[in-house]
């Protein structure tokens, strides 16, 4: 048997996959911990050190993620992680997949049913959040200056029910914007591997018990 530390932004999609007496045990923590990577550290370490002995093998639901796992101390059992940047590489499948689209499209902001769900999209974010602080017309601006970079806004289309209400959101966040639309088909490739394996490379890195986590692990 074995522990899963997964992000509650891709719960949907491995969800999905789960099969009658898997072999595993799924634990979520919140979503947008990457947005303040030395909360995303702490709960993932305590995640990490409250897993039984009795689990076999630790796999996270989780790529570097802003540095958000840099830091982090495997178990005894050591640790397997995406050798992913961040979650946009699961949602499509494969690291490959996601620098294929990189390079054609490098100033892409990606957004996803569970980003969009969870308002993290940028006008989620202005109406949600940021208005709350700084009123509406300083939200507008911080965010335009936020994504300024960004020539596109995509939607990885993951077969979500309801995809069309999401695939109009991320359109709707590309027009107020001022973004070009651009649409990805997603996979669940990635996250069929997270829950069943096999944890090879070049798509998992292993790292051994009692060893941290650091960032050139990711660069290799």
């Amino acid at each position: 048997m074995r522990r899963i530390i997964a992000c509650r932004s891709i719960k949907p999609e491995l969800e999905q996959l789960v099969q009658p007496e898997a072999p595993f045990h799924i634990r979520y923590l919140p979503q947008n911990l990457h947005r303040f990577p030395h909360k995303l550290k702490e709960f993932l370490q305590k995640a990490i050190d409250q897993t039984e002995s009795s689990y076999e093998q630790v796999v996270l639901g989780y790529g570097l993620c802003s540095n958000g796992i840099v830091g982090v101390k495997a178990p005894d059992q050591g640790l397997y992680i995406p050798h992913v940047h961040d979650c946009i590489a699961l949602y499509l499948g494969s690291r490959q997949a996601y620098q294929k689209i990189f390079h054609q499209h490098p100033g892409t902001y990606h957004l996803t049913p569970s980003w969009i769900n969870n308002h993290t999209d940028p006008l989620g974010l202005v109406e949600n959040e940021y208005t709350q602080r700084v009123g509406a017309e300083m939200a507008e601006e911080t965010m335009r200056t936020e994504i300024r970079n960004y020539s596109h806004i995509s939607f990885v289309n993951t077969n979500a029910p309801n995809s069309e209400k999401y695939r109009r959101r991320a359109r709707e966040n590309a027009r107020y914007f001022n973004k070009k639309f651009i649409e990805y088909q997603g996979s669940e490739a990635f996250f069929r591997k997270i829950l069943y394996g096999p944890y090879q490379n070049p798509d998992f890195i292993y790292i051994q018990p009692g060893n941290i986590v650091k960032q050139k692990d990711f660069l290799k």
